[in-house]
């Protein structure tokens, strides 16, 4: 029996785990071309639900224009509300401030909430 677990507790120890590991500037890379996704709803709208990766920046609060002004001016910025009406204010709102690639998500969250589930039914 004390054979047995030290041929285990040899075969054990030459296991390791092996991570896949990414240098700082691959991930830079990375990031760096992803569009950034905004909800510019409400902070309880969006707890409420939203699309996965999106950042909440609401249009009508200061902390909007504040943090916006710090993204780059090349960077595509994709925002959405929960129908089209403030998320065309904040698309008028990002070009004027000198954005080049700003989308406006057709339908809004509502639209990609519907899709979204028809996807899971499927």
């Amino acid at each position: 029996m004390k054979k047995v677990i030290l041929v285990l507790s040899i075969l054990l120890s030459g296991l390791s785990v092996h991570a896949q590991n990414i240098e700082m500037d691959q991930l830079m890379k990375l990031t760096e071309k992803a569009p950034i996704l905004i909800d510019v709803r409400s902070t309880e709208e969006y707890k409420e639900g939203t699309i996965p990766g999106a950042m909440n920046l609401n249009i009508h609060e200061e902390e909007f224009t504040r943090t916006v002004r710090h993204f780059p001016k090349d960077r595509e910025l994709i925002v959405f509300c929960q129908s089209g009406e403030r998320s065309a204010e904040a698309y008028e709102l990002l070009k004027s401030f000198g954005f080049e690639k700003v989308s406006q998500l057709n339908g809004g969250y509502e639209h990609w909430k519907k899709r979204a589930e028809d996807r899971s039914e499927k």
